[in-house]
């Protein structure tokens, strides 16, 4: 026992340790800042749904529904966070051969990794699920005191759920990686496949959920939660008092994990071994290479590692991806998108302010700038000592990311305006406040990259997912977000809606100028001395 809680305290501050800024040796120190953020916007995000939804759903007598969406939405964050953190701790560690070749079992060093992952898992459970548990109480569901009691025993189990899920997926994605030639290709092609699945169990949910609000628990909530979502009937019912059935759901969120371990830890270095080895390779042939100036051949640099580092692609694409699919959506709807807005209750709610904070928020999550410094890594100096200059590599970084958003963005702000019946005016202010909030955080989240780099991270994940130059850029993107938001309504009612957006991108257009000068200055000079 001692042995594994040893290991297991060393792979949670190496866990910890990827969220290091700089050379500190306090590895663990921005890794709890870190930590303790996450579940703060855990926290934040479930705490002001639960309490929103939970009120609407005690009208109509479905307050039961909470128990099953948000531990549904817990085990879906926490597979979608560390599916690929599972194939670089458990299946990818450079500290698995030193660990196997120690006095300890190799079923203890498994389960001490996977202790790691449970750990970040727990997070996700505990502060998305323990709010609605508050709701619950708050609205009448009852329970009293054994009621919280059931959900202390309950949460931490049902963690284990994502555990074993993305201790699946990563050993999926790290034995077909190994197995075939173009290893990006088929990581690619896993995690778009990973994506979907998690979209569909997003929807089956959603449509779970409004089929339950329309009638009663039972034998409707068995019905849409059939198959896929036992689990979470079965949490359901235990945490609401039934302590057999509580019992049961501890008890088979429990062997699934131990028999994991168990099974891979019977051959763990054979596995690591067989994971570890490539395919085939094709033969390489001589061919001629096409010249190119400068900035084609850095935008053509940045774009081979975009297109050719899946997480990194998927993890800071959605928001473009989500831009085109509103913008042909609005298009489509035409009219009936304004219909659509007044039965969802914001009919009353100006269009173009409406329409600028959808287009706000997902550009926040575009943060491509905040980790291409990074996944320079240990090949930084080659492009440090290639014949251009710091200036050329920085413009060309962000300059990527604009070139990406622009077309989205004109999807979505034409598909926009034809669907609510923007005036030609109101649609380019809208176009000019999205290019400039675009350009803002492309620029923001390179000086961030700067400022707080990660360069001897281990793999991609913990660059895109975990570095604090990812979260800083993304998160500073929304709050950026928000105060637009707020500088829009605080002018609109002395000026209009129209001026005060052309007011909030006039500001944006100056930070944007104030942020390339300090790129092309201290920025230049902090790149070289990186």
């Amino acid at each position: 026992m001692r042995k594994f809680l040893i290991l297991a305290r060393v792979q949670l501050r190496a866990l910890l340790a990827s969220f290091r800024v700089g050379g500190s040796r306090k590895k663990a120190v921005s890794g709890w800042a870190a930590l303790a953020l996450m579940a703060a916007l855990c926290l934040y995000i479930s705490g002001v749904y639960s309490f929103a939804l939970g009120g609407q759903l005690a009208e109509t007598g479905g307050l039961e529904i909470l128990l099953l969406l948000m531990p549904a939405m817990a085990v879906i964050m926490g597979l979608v966070f560390t599916a690929f953190a599972a194939q670089g701790v458990v299946f990818g560690g450079r500290d698995a051969d030193l660990l196997l070749s120690m006095p300890v079992s190799a079923f203890t060093v498994l389960l001490a990794k996977l202790t790691a992952l449970y750990a970040e898992n727990l997070i996700f459970c505990a502060f998305l699920v323990l709010p609605a548990g508050a709701a619950w109480l708050r609205f009448g569901g009852g329970g009293g005191v054994l009621f919280v009691v059931r959900m202390l025993i309950g949460v931490p189990f049902l963690a284990m759920l994502p555990t074993v899920l993305s201790l699946a997926a990563g050993f999926l994605l790290s034995w077909l990686g190994g197995r075939f030639a173009n290893r990006r290709a088929v990581n690619l092609l896993l995690y778009a496949l990973m994506m979907a699945a998690v979209f569909f169990l997003a929807i089956r949910l959603n449509l779970a959920v409004s089929s339950l609000a329309a009638g009663a628990m039972g034998a409707e909530a068995a019905r849409a939660f059939t198959g896929w979502g036992v689990p979470f009937l079965l949490f359901q019912k235990g945490v609401c008092g039934d302590w057999e059935t509580l019992v049961m759901f501890c008890l088979l969120s429990l062997v699934p994990v131990l028999l994991a371990a168990w099974l891979c830890a019977r051959n763990y270095q054979k596995v690591l071994t067989g994971l570890r080895s490539h395919g085939k390779r094709p033969a390489y042939r001589l061919g001629r290479l096409r010249a190119a100036g400068r900035r084609k051949a850095l935008l053509r640099k940045e774009a081979a590692r975009y297109f050719g580092t899946p997480i990194y692609l998927f993890n800071t694409g959605i928001g473009l991806i989500m831009l085109v699919i509103v913008g042909i959506a609005a298009a489509i709807m035409g009219g009936k998108l304004r219909e659509q807005l007044a039965l969802a209750g914001l009919g009353d709610f100006p269009l173009l302010s409406l329409a600028a904070a959808v287009m706000g928020f997902m550009l926040s999550t575009v943060a491509i700038t905040g980790s291409s410094i990074s996944l320079e890594g240990q090949n930084l100096w080659i492009i440090k000592e290639a014949p251009v200059s710091a200036r050329e590599v920085l413009d060309g970084k962000a300059g990527f990311q604009l070139l990406l958003t622009v077309p989205c963005l004109l999807v979505c702000t034409l598909g926009l305006a034809w669907g609510l019946h923007l005036t030609p005016a109101e649609g380019a202010v809208l176009l000019l406040a999205a290019l400039s909030f675009a350009g803002f955080t492309a620029l923001m989240g390179l000086a961030v990259n700067l400022l707080f780099p990660k360069l001897d991270a281990v793999n991609d994940m913990v660059v895109v997912k975990q570095s604090a130059a990812a979260m800083l850029s993304t998160f500073g993107g929304m709050a950026a977000a928000l105060a637009c938001g707020g500088l829009v309504w605080g002018l609109s009612g002395a000026v209009g809606e129209l001026t005060a957006l052309a007011g909030c991108a006039a500001v944006l257009l100056l930070a944007c100028g104030l942020l390339l000068r300090w790129l092309h200055t201290r920025g230049a000079e902090r790149f070289m001395e990186l």
